[in-house]
């Protein structure tokens, strides 16, 4: 390992552990919906920075109305989705929340049962995309926050292609420090000795819009989420 990436896996050590630490020491001070997504405001501070201070940002081509990425599978922590839940339900109009709601309940049909590479290969769109564009943008999955793409044209090579297996031009120091806030994210939870699995995306958001009470069963330690899809990369 050259002295920059080891310099690099340092930091991003170092900043997953600095995320562990807040997240439990959030959830240990209070075990509310308002301090999960307290928690949630805080790691995407957090990423977003991370995004801004890598040496290709620049180079970024992802804009809105690219939206070649939002067909991949996506998998969240409870956090993270319980945060898009309560955007969703105070950003939106009744009319796009319900409607939404009907988008999470077709998809989340559509992409059960099927593994990474099937759901991937579907090209699926998301149910939070909404002509084009994400409609829960700023609070959007840490996962989506890492993807940083420094070539529009590839990506779309990439979506006609074959996504499993042609790599997208990812600026992988942004996505790997991204991806170490989602780890300290993850790590916090556990440590809170609460359920840190990750999830696919539309099966845990379409159990947090149709029994609401998940969210406090979660945060007494229960199962509450027993019956959705795991994630395909969880630990």
């Amino acid at each position: 390992m050259g002295q920059e990436e080891k310099r690099l896996a340092e930091y991003g050590a170092t900043t997953g552990d600095t995320v562990r630490q807040a997240t439990w020491t959030l959830l240990r001070a209070e075990r509310t919906a308002e301090a999960v997504c307290h928690v949630m405001e805080k790691a995407s501070r957090q990423a977003a920075a991370l995004v801004e201070q890598a040496p290709q940002r620049a180079t970024h081509a992802c804009a809105a109305g690219c939206c070649f990425c939002c067909y991949l599978p996506v998998d969240v922590t409870v956090p993270e989705a319980l945060s898009i839940t309560v955007y969703t339900q105070t950003m939106l109009t009744s009319d796009a929340l319900e409607a939404l709601c009907q988008r999470l309940e077709t998809t989340a049909a559509h992409v059960r049962g099927l593994s990474y590479e099937e759901h991937a290969r579907a090209r699926i769109p998301c149910a939070l995309l909404v002509d084009g564009r994400c409609s829960v943008y700023p609070s959007r999955p840490l996962a989506c926050r890492a993807w940083s793409s420094t070539s529009m044209s590839r990506c779309k090579e990439v979506f006609h292609g074959d996504p499993v297996t042609m790599l997208p031009p990812l600026d992988t120091d942004a996505y790997d420090a991204v991806w170490s806030v989602a780890r300290g994210v993850a790590a916090g939870v556990k440590q809170a000795r609460l359920d840190s699995k990750t999830y696919e995306l539309h099966s845990i958001l379409q159990r947090l819009f149709e029994k609401p009470e998940a969210v406090s069963q979660w945060l007494q330690g229960e199962n509450a989420f027993a019956g959705c899809t795991i994630g395909a990369f969880t630990g």
